[in-house]
Order: C-alpha cells, then sequence, then structure tokens
C-alpha cells in the first residue's frame, strides 16, 4: 500500500437525485468524478455513499434523451404565478395583495431559473452489462459538457473511430460500425393490458365536475358546491389509482399525458381553492367564524356574482374540467374500442 498512488479526482459539473421508485421520493444525491482511467459515480444519503467505477475501456455508448420536465415546470410555474398576479390586482385587502406580490414574485424567481438551467434530460451510461442511470447528468447543457470532458479520454484508451470502420444505413439514415458493440443484456419488462377503467372513472367525474362548476357559475347554490367538492376528492383518488395502473401497461402515451396534466390541475385546483377560502375568511365576520367547518361552509357560500376574482377562479377551472374530461374519456374510449378489435381479430 505504501508504494500505491493516490488516485486523484475532478469533480465534474452536476447534481441531481435518484428514484427510489415510481412514486417515492428519494434523498440520494448523485454526482460524477473523473479519475485518470475511469469515471466514479457516487450516490450519498447522508449517512451512507455508494461507489461505481465505470473504466473508459469498457464504456461502449453515453445515451442522452431529452424530456418535457423542465417544460412542464415551466408551465406549471407560470400557471401558479399567473394565479398570485391576479389575486394582488384584484384583492382589496392590503395584506393579501402583499402576501400574492410575494407569491407572484417567488414563482417568477423559479420559472427564470428553470429557464436558465435549460432543458431537461435523461442520461444514460452503457457498458457490456449494464446501462445505469446517471442521475447528475438531468440537464441538456451539463450532459453536453461532461461528455465532452469525457470523449478525450474514451479516445485515448479506445482509440478513434475512422471512417473506413464506419458504414452508412440509407434505409435508416444512420451511421454504424463496422464491428459493431456487443448489445447489453437489458431485462425487458412485461406490458400489461389496462382496459383504463380507472381513467374512464377519473376524466367521467372531471367532466361532471366540469359541467357543476359551469352551472355554479351562473346559478350558486351550497348544495351544488358541497357536490363539487366531493366530486373534486373523488376524481383525485381516482387518477392517483390511475397513474400507478398505467405503470408498464399498453395505455397510450396521449391518455397518460391527459393523465399527469390531470394531476397538475388537481394541485391548482387546492391551490385555488386556498384562495377562495381565504377571501370568505376576509369578506365574511371574524366573529362568526370560529372553527374549521365554519370557514368551509363560508367558503361554500361565497359565489361568483360576489367578486370578480372568484367568477375567474370558477370560469378557469370549468374550463379546464370540461377540457380535461372530454379529452381523457375521447382517448380513453379509443384505446379500449382497439384493444376490442384486435381480441376480435385474434
Amino acid at each position: 500500500m505504501d508504494g500505491k498512488e493516490e488516485t486523484k479526482y475532478k469533480r465534474l459539473p452536476g447534481r441531481g437525485h435518484r428514484r427510489g421508485g415510481f412514486i417515492s421520493v428519494s434523498l440520494t444525491r448523485c454526482s460524477l468524478y473523473l479519475a485518470d482511467d475511469h469515471v466514479l459515480a457516487v450516490d450519498s444519503t447522508g449517512f451512507s455513499e455508494d461507489y461505481k467505477r465505470f473504466h473508459f475501456s469498457d464504456i461502449q455508448a453515453i445515451i442522452t434523451r431529452k424530456t418535457r420536465r423542465g417544460a412542464f415546470w415551466s408551465a406549471f410555474l407560470a400557471l401558479m404565478m399567473a394565479c398570485s398576479f391576479i389575486g394582488a390586482l384584484f384583492l382589496e385587502a392590503e395584506p393579501l395583495r402583499i402576501f400574492f406580490w410575494i407569491f407572484s414574485g417567488t414563482f417568477l424567481a423559479l420559472l427564470l431559473v428553470n429557464a436558465f438551467r435549460g432543458p431537461t434530460c435523461i442520461c444514460h451510461i452503457m457498458t457490456a452489462v449494464q446501462r445505469y442511470q446517471l442521475p447528475s447528468l438531468n440537464r441538456l447543457r451539463v450532459a453536453h459538457k461532461v461528455i465532452e470532458m469525457f470523449r478525450p479520454a474514451i479516445d485515448r484508451v479506445q482509440g478513434k473511430l475512422i471512417p473506413e470502420e464506419v458504414t452508412f444505413d440509407q434505409n435508416e439514415g444512420m451511421l454504424h460500425p463496422a464491428h459493431p458493440l456487443r448489445q447489453s443484456p437489458v431485462r425487458g419488462h412485461e406490458i400489461r393490458h389496462d382496459d383504463g377503467t380507472m381513467h374512464v372513472m377519473a376524466f367521467a367525474l372531471i367532466l361532471l365536475d366540469g359541467i357543476l362548476t359551469g352551472i355554479n357559475l351562473f346559478h350558486h347554490t351550497v348544495i351544488m358546491a358541497t357536490l363539487s367538492s366531493l366530486l373534486a376528492a373523488g376524481y383525485c383518488i381516482c387518477i392517483v389509482i390511475a397513474l400507478v395502473k398505467q405503470h408498464d401497461t399498453d395505455i397510450p402515451s396521449s391518455v397518460r399525458r391527459i393523465t399527469w396534466a390531470s394531476l397538475g390541475f388537481v394541485c391548482i385546483s387546492y391551490f385555488l381553492s386556498y384562495v377562495l377560502m381565504v377571501i370568505s375568511m376576509v369578506t365574511s365576520k371574524p366573529e362568526k367564524i370560529a372553527t374549521q367547518w365554519d370557514m368551509y361552509r363560508a367558503m361554500l357560500n361565497l359565489s361568483p356574482q360576489d367578486s370578480s376574482l372568484v367568477m375567474g377562479i370558477y370560469a378557469f377551472v370549468a374550463a379546464c374540467s370540461l377540457v380535461l374530461g372530454t379529452l381523457g374519456l375521447v382517448r380513453v374510449m379509443r384505446h379500449r374500442n382497439g384493444s376490442a378489435n384486435l381480441s376480435r381479430a385474434g
């Protein structure tokens, strides 16, 4: 051990978190370090660290795929900023206006940071025996920068690919090496059939809630507002179950996107419900609100005709519910009809 030289590592840009499961939240921080003959991936939980070494002679490919996660967060933050901005403009109470101005500034700062970091991506490093995800390379700009740092070291160990070793496939428009690399044995996932029953229930409840909210927009009653709240709780549960069940199934990508958009709409709806509760507390007499049930009853009594802000919130929720519910039902029914036709043909 005395004659062994100490390996020097250089910290590479990027930092991310590794997901522990489909809906779990992981606190594992991931980072990369560059050595002379290998790259070191470190997963740290704060109490323990896991190390994986990838020697440059074993690396077959580094795969980067662009994702829409950054665009989704930009849209979500822009919508939240718009809602806070509306509250800051139309509320009459000065403390509430200051509160919503602070929220607007916070969402604007987060939106600018997300836009500055650039598009998101998923990056994998492939060897002959495995394909390993690199969560720290979750932005395209950082991933390209790190790959360019890998390239000279990999070329030094494996050698550069000369033009005579490359053939061009005119049918696919792709370059192929004359001596292809070994395929990594990636374990496949069994794709299950799902007829989308839970999706139908979720989208039907969303559509029904949109109809009730539209009626409340012109003729407000406490009974219909209460029924709309129960429907919102019901389709929230159905959406979460549908998201869990659609994993590794033949549910079309369009239905998946609408389901995720519905989950985002649920989060926005609960935020708007909080805004309505604050408005009802301000407009109602404080001595009449003694319990949480009194707060909820005051919110149900709040009519869209009482304020332009309340009318705007009701109109926004009704429009989103009608659009998501209709599109979701149409896409799911197409999937169910297609599956039924395939079954009859079989």
